[in-house]
């Protein structure tokens, strides 16, 4: 079953930039935290999206 998620864009100092995108995951297959590259416009570059709650 696959549930709705929110990735926080992460800065270089660890603290989040304001990024957020919405996308989906199967729980049963992908236990951990999801981490993407995707581009923040508060940074103009492409950063790491980390899984929040």
């Amino acid at each position: 079953m696959r549930e709705t998620i929110k990735l926080v864009g992460i800065g270089p100092d660890g603290k989040p930039t304001g990024s957020v995108y919405m996308t989906t995951k199967n729980k049963k297959t992908m236990q951990k935290k999801v981490e993407l590259k995707k581009y923040c416009k508060f940074t103009r570059k492409h950063i790491v999206h980390r899984e929040a709650k």
